[in-house]
């Protein structure tokens, strides 16, 4: 499945996130980490890695509900594994299950070596259609 407009995030351009993979089983990001995303320990922004899995975790969402459907990030808790530096970066989504209101997902974040940087598991809250 190739990016749309509708796909593109305003902060994904920004922060440099590229689509490689966007299907119902999931969603790989990359980003190229620039001297500008890094951490004053020369290690990437927790933050960008957070966006960067929000980004990849709620993709993977949209991507498995009914297009009718709208949703938003409700909780997303980010494990910290082990200091990003450059290069590009790898993140992974996928959902992992569905209620009624609610999507569950999850994903990582690795280096060009595989090297695991960061984990996450998200919860989206799930609108029959877009609210007003």
């Amino acid at each position: 499945m190739t990016s749309t407009d509708e796909d593109r995030s305003p902060l994904g351009d920004l922060l440099g996130f590229a689509q490689i993979q966007h299907s119902g089983a999931g969603v790989v990001l990359e980003a190229e980490i620039r001297p500008e995303l890094l951490n004053r320990r020369g290690v990437v922004h927790g933050g960008v890695l957070s966006a960067l899995l929000d980004s990849a975790l709620g993709m993977a969402v949209v991507a498995a509900i009914d297009p009718v459907e709208w949703c938003a990030t409700l909780q997303l808790s980010v494990q910290f594994v082990s200091g990003g530096r450059r290069g590009p970066l790898r993140a992974s989504g996928r959902m992992t299950r569905r209620g009624p209101h609610c999507a569950f997902a999850e994903g990582e974040v690795l280096d060009a070596r595989g090297k695991l940087i960061a984990r996450a598991q998200g919860t989206w809250y799930v609108w029959p259609e877009r609210p007003e």
